[in-house]
């Protein structure tokens, strides 16, 4: 007899992979507030075949997306004239 793997269970490998990736450069209540919006926008949408990778995927860039935006941030902190 075989396991089958849920979508569920899918989801949750998913997210520890994408914490691993993005630990350090995203705060992990962000990855999971992505993972779970994520998930409800698929929800329903598409293919349940398909969903983990297009999970992933959704996930991933969202994620990039955050990290670039969080990169073209720059503070100037004016200099004091004497």
């Amino acid at each position: 007899m075989t396991a089958q793997c849920t979508i569920t269970d899918e989801i949750g490998e998913i997210g520890v992979w994408l914490t691993g990736e993005f630990d350090g450069r995203v705060p992990t209540t962000v990855i999971s507030r992505v993972l779970d919006a994520s998930k409800r926008d698929l929800e329903g949408r598409i293919d349940p075949e398909e969903s983990g990778e297009m999970f992933y995927t959704l996930c991933r860039f969202r994620l990039l997306r955050i990290v670039g935006a969080d990169q073209r941030i720059t503070v100037k902190i004016p200099r004091r004239s004497r």
